[in-house]
């Protein structure tokens, strides 16, 4: 386990400050107005203290039961039906928690005190690269120790503190992260938080970690620990090897020893040496050449990276089956009938770095204009994607495996939902750093005014309901951070 170096943390007090500019005639005159002033104050305090305290107590028993999404049908095959055009439309909203009234009670008494900061877009005379790198600021700030990243060991927490376990994605978006805030430079190359012993600490975990009983990783591990993430052992009886997450992990790893070549022996070695047979998994990747899903291309792609003369045509292939599906068309714009999720192809834009890059670019575009002509046609702003969403991991496609437009399923694609769709701070973000258009800036304005200030990373976003998705992501701020970068690139 790395001795990651620790920090502590001192405690936070709250103090509050008035300037009181009055004209008093007599000392007894000014010690009451004083004395009231300062009594008021102490009573929004003690207010402020009791409602934390309640949240914290309410919030801790309405995870007992958790609101979960609202499954339609369950689907053996990809035939359409009726069930599955009544997933597109959003059901009502989910009933309020406990927790969610004492916020609604709460809220303007904190607010007096802690008033939201100005949104940055919203304030922003122009969208140029001092705004960007206060983006990447904020979204870096989620990769703070003990917020993001456990002190200890070094490695990241999925979802702060919600979530300190975490797979392989998110590994793979951890390195990819710092990557990006070297690249900015918000962090250094050395000093103790600097992006070598970041690295160094990833890397050092994927030499010694435990393995399941093929020698292949689990698919949660405890960011406290480094072991396996024990909750989640059930999930490791059957599941041999989560090729899709060992995928992405190979993409961020690949990106780091062409960033750093000084790191390319220990990957190559982890990779194509090391105690996990990844090889054997080649002929899998292979016989994704048939797929036309934009996940197949991005995991094919970081496989390929390592076994080029083997894999090295495998994305191109998938691509070409994405781009010569048949099209539909969705509020007047043409998509492939393919599966297209947002996260997958944002990610393959920014991060890869191949001859495929113009064709990927051309969908994107198509991906967007088709989220801006349901804004147009709707009056509700559409940016979606994977992410966790009333209590479960959820997945909204653009074009569902099944060809429909906005669906939102399960992982399999097997299970369909009438959940709201999220409108995703992540993808907003991204769409604004690539097309800079008023839908693009409109709608991160919506979500920034709608979401607590980023001081801990950026927030998932807020469903086209309006309701509030209070969740702090390693996989949401990664992307945000990468579309800064991109950004920052271009201006």
């Amino acid at each position: 386990m790395v001795n990651y170096k620790k920090i502590s943390s001192l405690p936070v007090f709250l103090f509050v400050s008035l300037q009181v500019s009055i004209r008093v005639k007599g000392k007894e005159r000014f010690k009451l107005k004083h004395w009231r002033i300062l009594k008021i104050v102490k009573c929004y305090i003690v207010i402020a203290i009791i409602a934390v305290m309640l949240i914290s107590i309410f919030g801790f028993l309405s995870e007992k039961s958790v609101t979960h999404p609202n499954v339609i049908s369950k689907k053996t095959d990809d035939s359409t039906s009726s069930e599955q055009a009544n997933a597109t439309e959003p059901q009502a909203p989910k009933e309020e928690s406990i927790t969610d009234s004492l916020i609604s009670i709460i809220q303007p008494v904190m607010s007096t005190f802690f008033p939201k900061k100005p949104s940055l877009i919203k304030s922003a005379q122009s969208i140029n690269s001092s705004v960007w790198m206060q983006v990447a600021a904020n979204a870096w700030a989620f990769y703070s120790l003990d917020v993001g990243v456990d002190s200890v060991t070094g490695l990241p927490y999925a979802a702060s503190l919600d979530f300190r376990g975490f797979t392989d994605w998110d590994l793979g978006s951890y390195i990819q992260a710092i990557i990006d805030a070297q690249e900015i430079g918000l962090i250094d190359i050395n000093g103790d938080l600097g992006s070598y012993v970041r690295f160094n600490a990833v890397l050092n975990f994927l030499e010694t970690r435990p393995l399941n009983a093929y020698n292949y990783p689990f698919q949660f591990y405890d960011a406290t620990t480094g072991d396996m993430y024990y909750p989640r052992a059930r999930d490791d009886s059957t599941n041999i090897v989560d090729v899709v997450d060992i995928g992405r992990l190979f993409v961020a790893l690949n990106n780091l020893r062409n960033l750093n070549n000084a790191f390319a022996p220990r990957i190559n070695r982890f990779v194509l040496n090391g105690r996990s047979n990844y090889t054997a998994l080649v002929p899998i990747i292979l016989n994704s050449a048939n797929s036309n899903s934009i996940y197949a291309y991005y995991i094919a792609s970081g496989f390929a990276s390592f076994w080029p003369q083997q894999l090295g045509a495998v994305p191109s292939t998938i691509l070409n089956n994405i781009l010569n599906s048949q099209n539909i068309t969705t509020y007047g714009v043409s998509l492939p009938t393919a599966s297209i999720c947002n996260e997958p192809l944002l990610s393959a834009v920014f991060e890869l770095d191949n001859s495929d890059s113009p064709r990927l670019m051309d969908l994107m575009t198509q991906v967007y204009l088709a989220c801006e002509a349901y804004y147009n046609s709707t009056g509700r702003f559409m940016a979606p994607s994977e992410g966790s969403n009333g209590g479960a991991w959820l997945y909204e496609w653009v074009v569902a495996p099944n060809g429909e437009p906005w669906i939102i399923t399960n992982a399999s694609g097997t299970v369909y939902y009438t959940t709201p769709s999220i409108v995703y701070n992540k993808v907003a973000f991204s769409y604004l750093a690539l097309y800079n258009t008023s839908f693009a800036r409109n709608m991160v304005v919506w979500l920034e005014d709608a979401l607590p200030n980023p001081i801990n990373g950026y927030y998932e976003g807020i469903d086209n309901h309006g309701n509030t998705n209070p969740y702090l992501s390693n996989i949401a701020n990664t992307l945000i951070l990468e579309a800064a970068r991109y950004a920052l690139q271009k201006v």
